[in-house]
């Protein structure tokens, strides 16, 4: 098959220059394959979350209140805004598998404890919302038997046939044995919240002492249940019926119709997965710039020849642009098969945590249609400048040119600075004054180290933010234990019997409420929870941001939390708001803002006067509770015997809270959130370390006469082998040093866009030092590793191959 000269010309360009291409080609590579891994993984987690999510009959809007029956189920679904409705009660309690001779009767206090939700239905043969889909073993359970989740099998080692030691509601010691599992998509992983599920019947957790159900799982009949809108108004004609009872609501959780709630938090993390993907991309396309100014330099003869002979300056790009062409094709044969193999890992990784499965893994046109357009546009566009350029010169400008290393370099400022230089070794001299050489191409290596190095950095910085955030948390509201009661009791009763508790060292009791505002269009907002602390609390640390704190003298104050300003945004210091609670409207001034601590909207307002309001002065509903140990194990362990305390002293408790708990599954999310960053760093700290290979193995070819000129005058091979690897040294803590002073900013951008995007407000910023030190090694190593061919080759040149170079 004849192939014409131009063509044969790319293909040899292509063919001599092997190492040249194969960086090219990994570079752009790298970034095609993270924007098919991000996008990929994305397109088909949604997918399938949420066409599984669609097959459980999920639950529009879910109601937590104080303890209801069966009977009260029935009168919700019988109203006509309500197409189904299904109640749920979740127990959490310590569990130790009965095994080792650990009986109901030899509970060894030294065994490994861990947390167990146990769940039940008013009928778990007929669950209508929110549907179970049993996998293996017996289902339904019997009595005093447990069918677990299907991923806490294997977290809490148990198998059908097991028996599971269990502390009941009493304080007593229960056995259930398992008989089988199932999947339940609403669950998180046990690995990744620290908390094991178990389904049993409604008569097995009345005999672990716990009555009622306290989750109220609701559809909205006919369109109602399209918007979100239209399910909260659902929602609050239900809220009110359960209010009408004589029970109070306590939280409305309603998720975007249609998705998966998980969705609220993936689908922006991985959005800003996909900048980070473009910007790699976007990184490699640097690479390609360098090359083809280098190729293009030294082939300006070739131009010159060219154009001598008749070629038109279209024709000469074409040759150059099927270069780019090739390398871009070259790349997405690598990319494209490898993001798909990626992106089939990330959403399984993503999937088992999240607890759904991926049952047809396939990409739309969309994505591989992206992956084939970024792939092609970025290279060519890269390579536009150099081209048009290079093309640019005349036949007679061209043909007079000699060569790279022939090429007189207009000295500048820095050139200057450093030829004053002194008391440095020769070697080290050289290399110091090489790297500044071509100043165009260090720039855009620098560039991308530059990038990958602040954005490594600032993933450190994003951690240190979330655990700052996370601590920020829990110092907010400074408490072990959380102890809420189905109904006020009075405060010198419920701190009295705290503090009887030994490993108790103080109690404050506060007021709660559930609350809706009533919009001046007379339309009601989700739920917000209204805390009302004692005047100069000494749990509370909030953190204001506008506005003040409450005052001891307030009365119809109230301290808003930045959630709740998101949900109502027209809202603002100075205000007149109309809360709904317990079914009265009340007014509030707001006085002030906090940070977003507790992650829900909320509402602070002094105890005295929401008793006033709501009846009850001097009676609280909750109990914080410190103690001597802070550990989740003797928090955990604390908050059971308080609980029992209290039902025995004739006190019902509705919900128990262990701040280390619950601290510890939010860290489990942020650590997720943290790899996923993590890996985008890391390939872009590949682009660099492959843009640093490119740009030292063309210095190296542009400089084979000095080579050969210092091999003439005495150069040894490992002098000349040190003179390349010191340069891109140079060049990578040049670009380490750069890369930490952007940081800073970048960390503090990142840290705000994570933080909307899982807690809808800003990260406590702070910078993370560790991230620099770490990133100075790497972009050392990455530097010597990449020198390291090139100082070869510089090494090897021999005088045949000096006389040979033009």
């Amino acid at each position: 098959m004849h192939i014409s000269p131009r063509w044969h010309k790319v293909i040899r360009d292509l063919w001599d220059h092997k190492a040249r291409t194969i960086l090219v080609v990994l570079s752009i590579a790298v970034g095609v394959f993270a924007i098919g891994m991000i996008n990929g993984s994305s397109e088909v987690m949604t997918r399938e979350m949420n066409s599984q999510w669609a097959t459980t009959n999920p639950p529009q809007a879910t109601l937590f209140t104080q303890p209801f029956d069966a009977d009260f189920v029935a009168t919700v679904r019988n109203m006509p805004e309500v197409a189904d409705a299904e109640g749920r009660r979740t127990y959490t309690a310590r569990f130790a598998m009965a095994r080792d001779g650990l009986t109901v009767n030899n509970a060894k206090p030294d065994a490994t404890w861990r947390n167990l939700s146990v769940i039940s239905f008013p009928d778990i043969r007929d669950i209508r919302v929110g549907k179970l889909r049993p996998l293996t073993g017996v289902f339904p359970p019997g009595k005093d038997e447990i069918v677990l989740e299907r991923l806490s099998g294997p977290w809490m080692g148990a198998q059908a046939g097991d028996t599971v030691l269990i502390e009941d509601a009493n304080g007593k010691m229960r056995e259930l044995r398992v008989v089988g599992t199932l999947h339940d998509l609403s669950q998180s992983s046990s690995t990744f919240d620290g908390t094991g599920k178990g389904y049993v019947t409604d008569e097995t957790m009345r005999r672990l002492g716990v009555e009622g159900f306290t989750e109220l799982a609701i559809i909205a009949a006919g369109d109602a249940g399209l918007t979100k809108e239209g399910v909260t108004a659902v929602a609050d004609k239900v809220g009110k019926k359960i209010e009408g009872s004589g029970r109070t609501v306590d939280f409305t959780f309603i998720p975007k119709p249609g998705e998966h709630p998980a969705s609220e938090t993936i689908t922006p993390v991985m959005l800003i997965l996909s900048i980070l993907g473009g910007l790699v991309l976007i990184v490699s396309g640097f690479l390609v710039v360098n090359t083809m100014q280098a190729q293009l330099s030294q082939q300006t003869r070739q131009i010159g020849i060219l154009k001598a002979i008749g070629g038109r300056a279209g024709q000469i790009m074409g040759i150059y642009y099927a270069m780019v062409l090739a390398y871009a094709l070259l790349a997405l044969l690598i990319a494209v098969p490898l993001g798909i193999v990626a992106a089939r890992a990330m959403s399984g990784l993503l999937a088992g945590m999240i607890n759904f499965d991926i049952h047809g893994f396939s990409l739309s046109p969309r994505v591989l249609g992206l992956q084939l357009g970024v792939g092609l546009l970025v290279p060519l566009l890269a390579a536009l400048w150099p081209i048009v350029s290079a093309v640019r010169v005349s036949a007679r400008e061209a043909m007079s040119d000699y060569g790279l290393s022939a090429q007189k370099v207009k000295r500048s400022r820095t050139d200057a600075l450093l030829g004053r230089v002194r008391g440095l070794p020769r070697p080290l001299l050289l290399s110091l004054r090489n790297t500044f050489r071509r100043k165009g191409r260090l720039l855009l290596t620098l560039t991308t180290l530059v990038l990958g190095g602040a954005i490594f950095i600032a993933v450190f910085a994003v951690r240190a933010s979330l655990m700052l955030t996370l601590d920020d948390m829990f110092k907010y509201i400074d408490y072990d234990v959380l102890l809420a009661f189905n109904r006020p009791y009075r405060i010198e009763q419920v701190e009295r019997m705290a503090l009887d508790v030994p490993g108790v060292q103080a109690a404050e009791s506060w007021r709660f409420e559930s609350a809706r505002r009533i919009r001046p269009d007379d339309t009601e907002s989700e739920s917000v929870v209204i805390y009302g602390p004692p005047p100069n609390s000494a749990l509370i640390h909030p953190n204001v941001v506008e506005g003040r704190w409450l005052l001891p003298e307030d009365e119809n104050a109230v301290v808003v939390n930045t959630l709740f300003l998101k949900d109502e945004p027209d809202v603002q210091v100075g205000d007149t708001i109309t809360l709904s609670i317990g079914g009265k409207d009340l007014d509030w001034t707001v006085v002030g803002v906090v940070t977003q601590t507790p992650p829900q909207a909320t509402g602070f307002v002094n105890m005295p006067y929401l008793a006033k309001q709501m009846g009850g002065v001097g009676r609280s509903n909750i109990v914080f509770a410190l103690t001597e140990q802070h550990d989740v194990a003797s928090q955990i362990a604390m908050a059971q015997t308080l609980e029992k305390h209290f039902k025995d002293n004739g006190i019902q408790v509705a919900q128990t809270d262990a701040s280390g708990k619950t601290k510890a599954q939010i860290n489990s999310q942020f650590n997720l959130v943290v790899v996923l960053l993590l890996i985008m760093a890391i390939l872009l700290a590949v682009v660099g370390g492959i843009g640093l290979m490119g740009t030292m193995s063309l210095n190296v070819i542009e400089r084979t006469r000095e080579i050969g000129v210092l091999r003439a005058i005495g150069a040894t091979d490992r002098s000349i082998f040190n003179i390349v690897v010191v340069e891109g040294i140079i060049i990578g803590l040049l670009s380490a040093l750069l890369g930490a002073l952007l940081a800073f900013p970048l960390s503090l951008a990142m840290s705000n866009a994570i933080g909307n995007s899982i807690l809808q407000a800003s990260l406590s910023f702070t910078f993370a030092p560790l991230g620099v030190v770490l990133w100075f090694a790497v972009v050392l190593a990455l530097a010597t590793l990449a020198s390291l061919l090139p100082a070869r080759s510089a090494s090897r040149v021999t005088v045949r191959e000096v006389l040979a170079y033009e």
